[in-house]
Protein backbone atom coordinates (compact mmCIF):
# COMPACT_ATOMS: atom_id res chain seq x y z
CA UNK A 1 0.00 0.00 0.00
CA UNK A 2 2.84 2.35 0.80
CA UNK A 3 4.20 1.71 -2.71
CA UNK A 4 1.14 2.79 -4.41
CA UNK A 5 0.44 5.70 -2.06
CA UNK A 6 3.67 6.57 -3.21
CA UNK A 7 3.35 6.41 -6.82
CA UNK A 8 -0.07 8.51 -6.30
CA UNK A 9 1.70 11.40 -4.60
CA UNK A 10 4.57 11.52 -6.75
CA UNK A 11 2.42 11.48 -9.98
CA UNK A 12 -0.12 14.14 -8.50
CA UNK A 13 3.45 16.30 -8.21
CA UNK A 14 4.66 16.22 -11.44
CA UNK A 15 1.49 17.87 -13.20
CA UNK A 16 1.92 20.78 -14.48
CA UNK A 17 -0.67 21.57 -16.65
CA UNK A 18 -4.34 22.37 -15.55
CA UNK A 19 -6.49 19.46 -13.72
CA UNK A 20 -8.82 19.82 -16.92
CA UNK A 21 -6.18 18.27 -19.25
CA UNK A 22 -5.60 14.94 -16.73
CA UNK A 23 -7.38 12.03 -16.36
CA UNK A 24 -7.33 9.99 -13.33
CA UNK A 25 -7.28 6.18 -14.42
CA UNK A 26 -7.89 3.13 -11.41
CA UNK A 27 -7.91 -0.32 -13.99
CA UNK A 28 -9.18 -3.15 -11.81
CA UNK A 29 -11.70 -5.47 -12.87
CA UNK A 30 -12.74 -2.80 -15.31
CA UNK A 31 -10.97 1.02 -16.00
CA UNK A 32 -12.46 3.73 -14.52
CA UNK A 33 -11.82 7.41 -15.17
CA UNK A 34 -12.11 10.42 -12.89
CA UNK A 35 -11.35 14.17 -14.63
CA UNK A 36 -9.24 15.52 -12.46
CA UNK A 37 -10.52 18.95 -12.17
CA UNK A 38 -13.46 16.91 -10.58
CA UNK A 39 -11.34 14.97 -8.11
CA UNK A 40 -11.82 16.53 -4.59
CA UNK A 41 -9.53 14.09 -2.89
CA UNK A 42 -7.74 10.62 -3.69
CA UNK A 43 -6.98 8.60 -0.03
CA UNK A 44 -6.13 5.16 0.93
CA UNK A 45 -9.04 4.04 3.81
CA UNK A 46 -9.15 0.49 4.90
CA UNK A 47 -7.66 -1.50 1.92
CA UNK A 48 -9.41 0.52 -0.28
CA UNK A 49 -8.46 3.81 -2.93
CA UNK A 50 -11.23 6.06 -2.36
CA UNK A 51 -11.85 9.06 -4.77
CA UNK A 52 -13.62 11.41 -3.31
CA UNK A 53 -15.55 13.83 -6.12
CA UNK A 54 -16.22 17.79 -5.78
CA UNK A 55 -20.16 16.82 -6.32
CA UNK A 56 -20.26 14.75 -2.88
CA UNK A 57 -19.67 11.60 -4.41
CA UNK A 58 -17.24 8.98 -3.45
CA UNK A 59 -16.06 5.54 -5.37
CA UNK A 60 -14.23 2.48 -3.66
CA UNK A 61 -12.53 0.18 -5.28
CA UNK A 62 -10.54 -2.36 -3.40
CA UNK A 63 -6.55 -1.92 -3.55
CA UNK A 64 -5.86 -6.10 -3.97
CA UNK A 65 -8.00 -5.49 -6.91
CA UNK A 66 -6.16 -2.32 -8.47
CA UNK A 67 -3.73 -3.88 -11.35
CA UNK A 68 -2.89 0.05 -12.18
CA UNK A 69 -3.50 3.87 -11.84
CA UNK A 70 -1.95 7.01 -13.39
CA UNK A 71 -2.55 10.12 -14.60
CA UNK A 72 -2.64 10.94 -18.18
CA UNK A 73 -3.84 13.50 -20.72
CA UNK A 74 -7.70 13.08 -21.44
CA UNK A 75 -7.61 12.99 -24.67
CA UNK A 76 -5.06 9.81 -24.74
CA UNK A 77 -7.72 7.60 -26.01
CA UNK A 78 -10.48 7.91 -28.47
CA UNK A 79 -13.29 7.34 -26.77
CA UNK A 80 -14.56 4.21 -28.70
CA UNK A 81 -10.73 2.27 -27.66
CA UNK A 82 -12.72 1.10 -24.80
CA UNK A 83 -9.92 -1.13 -23.67
CA UNK A 84 -7.28 1.62 -24.63
CA UNK A 85 -4.83 -0.75 -26.64
CA UNK A 86 -4.91 2.16 -29.11
CA UNK A 87 -6.91 0.22 -31.86
CA UNK A 88 -10.56 0.38 -31.77
CA UNK A 89 -11.66 -3.52 -32.92
CA UNK A 90 -13.64 -6.23 -31.62
CA UNK A 91 -11.90 -6.38 -28.29
CA UNK A 92 -13.85 -3.07 -27.55
CA UNK A 93 -17.28 -4.31 -28.61
CA UNK A 94 -16.57 -7.58 -26.54
CA UNK A 95 -15.59 -4.93 -23.03
CA UNK A 96 -18.47 -3.59 -23.62
CA UNK A 97 -20.17 -6.41 -23.61
CA UNK A 98 -18.56 -8.45 -20.32
CA UNK A 99 -19.67 -4.92 -18.81
CA UNK A 100 -23.73 -5.61 -19.85
CA UNK A 101 -23.32 -9.30 -18.92
CA UNK A 102 -21.65 -8.52 -15.49
CA UNK A 103 -23.27 -5.41 -14.59
CA UNK A 104 -24.72 -5.18 -10.84
CA UNK A 105 -26.56 -2.20 -9.23
CA UNK A 106 -22.75 -1.20 -7.69
CA UNK A 107 -20.66 -0.75 -11.02
CA UNK A 108 -18.84 1.30 -11.85
CA UNK A 109 -19.00 2.93 -15.33
CA UNK A 110 -15.81 3.65 -16.76
CA UNK A 111 -14.96 3.61 -20.85
CA UNK A 112 -17.93 1.20 -21.22
CA UNK A 113 -20.10 4.56 -21.39
CA UNK A 114 -18.83 5.56 -25.74
CA UNK A 115 -21.45 8.32 -25.72
CA UNK A 116 -21.28 9.72 -21.93
CA UNK A 117 -24.89 9.25 -21.89
CA UNK A 118 -24.64 7.55 -18.28
CA UNK A 119 -25.78 4.03 -19.52
CA UNK A 120 -23.69 1.07 -21.06
CA UNK A 121 -26.26 -0.66 -23.89
CA UNK A 122 -26.49 -1.24 -27.76
CA UNK A 123 -25.70 2.12 -28.21
CA UNK A 124 -22.24 2.43 -26.94
CA UNK A 125 -21.96 -1.03 -29.14
CA UNK A 126 -22.91 0.62 -32.09
CA UNK A 127 -20.80 3.76 -31.43
CA UNK A 128 -17.87 1.32 -31.36
CA UNK A 129 -19.12 -1.12 -34.69
CA UNK A 130 -19.62 2.50 -36.53
CA UNK A 131 -15.63 3.81 -35.62
CA UNK A 132 -14.81 0.30 -37.07
CA UNK A 133 -16.54 0.21 -40.16
CA UNK A 134 -15.32 4.16 -41.07
CA UNK A 135 -11.73 3.45 -40.32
Amino acid sequence: MKKLTTIAVASMMCITASADDYTLYIVANTTTNYTLSKVQKLTFENGNVVVNLKDGTKQSTAISTVSRMYFDLAAAYAAQDVNQDGVVDTQDVLAIYEFMQNKTSDSVIGNEDVNSDGDVDTQDVLNVYEDIQNN
